[in-house]
């Protein structure tokens, strides 16, 4: 098997389809830290069928879909598909008809945001079952270690030692021996409760059986007695059938007359309507003709309101328009004035500019002679600076020599505050090393009292540990006890149910009784077995005596027994004894009458009543008398005493000398069994609940003392640490005080070093004070030498600065004198532009000036021509109004003659009621006979399924109406008679062998299964001892190879158990004594456990192995052991490593890289590394 490729589909953090497409070898999936690759983990886990959400890292199963971002909107759904190749199986559906098969399966997960799941194997739906069979002993389990990340690497060595037993079932190949042994444990469970409820109903239908046999054979003699019934009632039906008939026909001819007569009134009434009819036709057309009319009347008025509209509006526009012209002349004064303002503004503009440019030409003059005198002034300044500068230079390169020796000296004087400094610093720091030297011998000796007192804490928490390991042992044994207890506390529980629950389903009849309460509406129905309780001595008594009463029902009066009795007689149901709880009439017991010598007493006496049904039970048990034997009831019997007698062991002997024996239906027996089951079942609940509370305050107390031994265990480990943290603190401090010795000895020479050094300084320092003294003098004569000659420049440069402002101030001149120029030309052209402007303004106002003259004498004509055409609408609306006039006149007369023709309607409207009248109570007759005709033949059809009409029978004597009173009574003598009973025993009898077959199949497959269990048993207990011994071995070479060294062992906890023992794992790593486990750093103990995962591997290679940051607590050399590992392994096994391991990377084939540029989506870059 191989992994092609898995797609994720809104899943997490990729919220498009991704693809990761799988090969040969190490693929690695890289990225920082929140990116997404651990979601990459996840979808395999979901895909493979995990059910828990916090595996997944989630709250709930619905946030593994994706839940949006900034740009993306929420998905409705996730979808992730695995596709996987090279499958040993067949049969898997490769098409979307689901009749392919392949090589190749597609294995698909989904989940919609509403909650609802689907798998999907090769397009086609499936169950979980399905995905988990088809990766069963493949490695690929959801609960298997293939896919394994830090938390998983904790679990192999901190979980306990039964747990860790799936590796030795995953490499021994178990799993699917583990699965069906779980199935065929649960079918033989359910088997063997399936076979105690076929026994129970076994039995009662046996007791059934013989109760329904003597029942069986009163029912044969009920059914011939009823035939003989049905012979002669035939007759009566064929008697009254026929006289029925003849009444239905002279029904029939009289209804036949009246109905003659209402067709010839209808006729008449269909002629009225019709002239009437063509009445309105006229007047609906006369009012038409109206409408029109007055319709072109409105039209014309409506014709007139506009043209008089279009006339206010034209003169309106009209009165606008000579308002308009009139502002038009206004507008044209304004530009004549405008004109003549602006030619005279031309002719001041050019004088102004001529004045101006005589100014010009003088001051233009003058500044030609103060430009020449200003350069020559600058030349002889320019000289005297040139000196200036040429001196600076020669003073400032003394100055900098002089600069120089002072900058030396200040830095000798530095280097000689610095020595002293640094020998005053040596001095400190002697002293303050000495301190410390001192401080660390003294934290030394704390350190050693330290670890004293650790170790006696250590000892001390050490046989707590083992005292609570002691008590935990003991009460584990006992609440085992407990839970056995309690299991088979619960089977007997069960076993009380089940009887209980036959028990009620053979008392009661639920069917029935739920019938008559659906739907005769009565809230209760209650039996006489449910209002008397009898004691276990005289129950066959008081059955034998009820009899076939025994199973009738109360109600209130006859008439709810009637209504019931109506209800049962639709569904066929079996006959059913009923009894008025209040009966208007009793029958006269023999209350008065004393008891027979001989008997114990009368039946009444030994029930006792429930509720207030005194009188009942009074009225059907007061007239028989209880003996103990059926001799002592003949010999009463045959002494005259005629009375009804009932043994204790059921018989009963009438007044008549019936005897009556036989099995009763035992039905206060099993009340009374019934009663005990269910006081037997509250004690037993009770007992159980007590057995739960002891088990649960068991339960706290075990979890109260692991939570301490817990407790106790993590105060070891943290002693331990503390411990190994002080020694390491002690040796670590002993290096410091020799380094700090080492120290000392160094910074005392240096002491020494720096004292002659600055003796050496000093001397240098005073002769380059005596060099500095002769360079200030020096620098000091050429200072005054450049003062002198910086005076003479600066009077020369004022000069020089006032004959350039008057040089400014006349080119300032200058230039607004031909701003001036160029500001007057500037408006003459405007004036002359504003005056082309006016002129053509004016050329336009003449324009408009024409054309609104023009558009006035339109709107005057237009008013002219709307007053004409008004004139000539009036004349024509005149006439349509005496048309109109003339119209309603018309229509008012057909009106009248309309309401006439109405009037003659309605009399011949009430004469055809009248015979409807009288046809309707005749057909109602009509219908009662043929109703009563067709109830008599459906009777007969159902009864006899025979046709009535040609039905030949002899004539009713009243010999034969006398007989069917005889029968009626023998039937009556009967009593309640079930006639489905002969059917009912047939049933029960088929029932039987069917339920014995029954028997003997679930015999047959509880030996089956049990036989099936023994086989895989010892199947999986040789592979599981041979598992572990190769496992061992491979366990102690792999870890060998990871470590560079050392040892390590698996151990079972108890070898004589193979199929339920824990395995402990010992490990020694190299230079280490043996320890426990949890004292292992994390590196080790991350070697461990892949360790144990490699040999497993190495035994039964998996197809894929996926490895999360499995390598985030390795340094780098166990790194590179663990890389070439992978490589050693990847010839068989595709691995899948999220890691940020660079020397992991390296090892890899292909990598993944998943970047998240947008917040909370992933995207994936893929890069293949085989070639380079």
């Amino acid at each position: 098997m191989r992994i092609e490729r898995i797609e994720l589909i809104g899943f997490k953090s990729f919220s498009d389809r991704t693809i990761f497409n799988f090969h040969p070898g190490i693929t690695g999936i890289v990225g920082p830290n929140g990116c997404g690759k651990s979601n990459v983990v996840d979808a395999f886990r979901w895909v493979l069928g995990e059910q828990s959400a916090k595996t997944l890292r989630s709250e709930k199963m619905e946030e593994v879909i994706f839940n949006g971002s900034a740009t993306k909107k929420t998905r409705g759904m996730a979808e992730v598909t695995l596709v996987i190749s090279g499958l040993n199986h067949s049969g898997y559906s490769s098409d979307d008809n689901g009749k392919g098969s392949s090589d190749v399966a597609y294995v698909t997960r989904r989940l919609y945001r509403s909650g609802e799941s689907e798998y999907i194997l090769n397009k086609n739906q499936c169950r979980l079952k399905d995905i988990k069979d088809l990766f069963l002993d493949t490695g690929l389990e959801v609960k298997s270690y293939s896919i394994l990340d830090q938390e998983g690497i904790s679990n192999i060595l901190n979980s306990k030692p039964e747990e860790r037993r799936v590796l030795i079932e995953e490499v021994a190949g178990i799993m699917k021996y583990n699965v069906r042994k779980r199935e065929a444990l649960a079918k033989l469970e359910l088997s063997r409760t399936n076979l105690q409820r076929i026994n129970d109903i076994i039995s009662e239908v046996k007791k059934q059986i013989y109760l329904l046999d003597r029942i069986a054979k009163k029912a044969e003699r009920y059914k011939n007695l009823s035939s003989e019934v049905s012979s002669i009632e035939l007759k009566i039906s064929k008697r009254d059938y026929d006289s029925l008939k003849n009444s239905f026909n002279e029904i029939i001819s009289e209804f036949n007359i009246l109905k003659e007569r209402e067709s010839l009134k209808k006729a008449e009434l269909t002629k009225i309507e019709n002239i009437s009819e063509l009445k309105r036709i006229e007047l609906l057309e006369n009012e038409s003709t109206l409408k029109e009319l007055q319709k072109k009347l409105q039209e014309l008025e409506h014709e007139i309101a506009e043209l008089e509209k279009n006339i206010a509006i034209s003169a309106t526009e009209r009165d606008n328009l000579i308002e308009y012209l009139s502002k038009l002349y206004q507008q044209e004064e304004d530009f004549n004035f405008r004109r003549k303002e602006a030619l005279l503004r031309k002719g001041e503009v050019e004088i102004i500019r001529d004045e101006i440019l005589s100014d010009l030409g003088e001051k233009e003059k003058i500044l030609f002679e103060k430009t020449n005198f200003l350069s020559s002034l600058e030349e002889e300044v320019s000289d005297k600076e040139k000196l200036l500068e040429e001196k600076r230079r020669v003073l400032f390169k003394k100055s900098e020599e002089s600069s120089s020796l002072k900058n030396e000296l200040g830095r000798l004087r530095s280097s000689l505050e610095e020595l002293s400094r640094r020998e005053t610093s040596a001095q400190q720091d002697i002293e303050n090393l000495q301190k410390k030297i001192i401080e660390i011998v003294s934290f030394i000796n704390d350190t050693e009292l330290k670890l004293k007192e650790k170790m006696k804490i250590l000892s001390i928490l050490r046989e707590n540990k083992e005292s609570v390991n002691t008590g935990l042992s003991v009460k584990r044994n006992k609440i085992e006890e407990i839970r056995a207890a309690l299991s088979n506390l619960r089977e007997e529980i069960a076993s009380y149910k089940t009887r209980l629950e036959s028990l009620k389903e053979i008392i009661f009849d639920k069917p029935t009784r739920d019938f008559i309460i659906e739907n005769t509406g009565f809230n209760t129905l209650k039996s006489i077995s449910d209002i008397i309780e009898v004691d276990k001595e005289y129950e066959k008594a008081i059955e034998g005596a009820l009899s076939e009463k025994v199973g009738l029902y109360l109600l209130s009066s006859y008439n709810d027994i009637e209504k019931a009795i109506s209800f049962l007689n639709e569904k066929d149901f079996n006959r059913i004894a009923f009894l008025p709880v209040n009966p208007s009439i009793h029958c006269e017991s023999s209350v008065n009458v004393d008891v027979p010598e001989g008997a114990i007493g009368r039946a009444s006496s030994f029930v006792k009543t429930i509720g207030d049904y005194i009188g009942i039970v009074k009225a059907l048990l007061d007239d028989i008398f209880i003996v103990r034997s059926l001799k002592d009831a003949i010999n009463l019997i045959i002494c005259g005493k005629r009375f009804c007698f009932a043994t204790l062991n059921g018989e009963v002997i009438e007044p008549s000398g019936v005897v009556i024996a036989g099995e009763v239906k035992s039905v206060f027996k099993r009340k009374r069994e019934i009663r005990e089951l269910e006081l037997i079942l509250e004690n037993k609940k009770v007992y159980a609940e007590q057995i739960e509370s002891e088990l649960f305050s068991t339960q706290e107390y075990i979890e109260k003392r692991e939570s301490e031994l817990s407790d106790i265990e993590f105060k070891i480990v943290e002693i331990e640490k503390e411990l190994s943290l002080l020694k390491l603190t002690e040796d670590k401090q002993r290096e410091e005080k020799e380094r700090l010795e080492r120290k000392l000895t160094y910074i005392r020479t240096e002491a020494d070093n720096l004292n002659q050094e600055r003796r050496s300084l000093l001397s240098l320092i005073k002769e380059k004070e005596h060099e500095v003294q002769s360079y200030e003098a020096n620098k000091e004569l050429a200072e005054k030498e450049n003062i002198s000659l910086s005076s003479e420049i600066v009077q020369k440069r004022t000069n020089l600065e006032s004959l350039r402002s008057e040089v400014t101030d006349l080119r300032l001149t200058i230039a607004s004198l031909k701003e001036k120029i160029e500001s007057a030309f500037r408006e003459k052209e405007a004036l002359i532009k504003n005056i082309e402007e006016i002129d053509h303004k004016k050329d336009f106002l003449f324009q408009e000036i024409s054309s609104v003259r023009s558009r006035i004498s339109q709107r005057e004509s237009e008013v002219r021509d709307n007053e004409e055409k008004i004139k000539s609408i009036v004349f024509s609306a005149d006439n349509f109004k005496r048309k109109i006039s003339e119209r309603k006149d018309l229509v008012e007369e057909e009106k009248q003659g309309l309401i006439k023709a109405e009037q003659d309607i309605k009399l011949v409207r009430r004469e055809i009621e009248l015979l409807s009248s009288k046809l309707m109570e005749i057909d109602i007759s009509r219908v009662e006979h043929k109703v009563k005709l067709e109830n008599i033949s459906a009777n007969i059809q159902k009864n006899y399924g025979l046709d009535i009409d040609t039905l030949e029978v002899e004539s009713v004597t009243p010999e034969d109406e006398e007989k069917l009173i005889v029968l009626k009574e023998k039937i009556q003598e009967l009593g309640p008679v079930n006639l489905g009973t002969i059917e009912e025993y047939e049933e029960l009898r088929s029932r039987y062998d069917f339920l014995c077959k029954q028997r003997e199949d679930l015999l047959k497959s509880i030996t089956e299964l049990e036989e099936a269990i023994t086989k895989i048993n010892a199947t999986t207990k040789r592979r599981l001892k041979d598992a572990y011994e190769i496992l061992r071995m491979k366990f102690s070479e792999v870890f060998t190879t990871l470590f560079g060294g050392g040892k390590a062992d698996l151990i079972l906890t108890d070898e004589e158990n193979i199929l339920e023992t824990g395995i402990e794992i010992i490990a020694q790593p190299p230079g280490k004594k043996l320890q426990n486990i949890n004292l292992l750093s994390g590196g080790e103990k991350t070697l461990t456990a892949l360790s144990l995962l490699f040999a497993s591997f190495l035994i039964k290679p998996t197809p894929l192995c996926i490895l999360d940051e499995a390598d985030a607590t390795l340094d780098e050399s166990n790194t590179e052991r663990f890389a070439r590992m992978l490589k050693e392994l990847s010839d068989d096994i595709q691995f899948i490593v999220v890691t940020h391991n660079r020397t992991t990377m390296s090892a890899a084939d292909y990598l993944y890289g998943i970047t998240m540029e947008e917040a909370g989506v992933s995207k994936v870059l893929s890069i293949q590394l085989v070639e380079a």
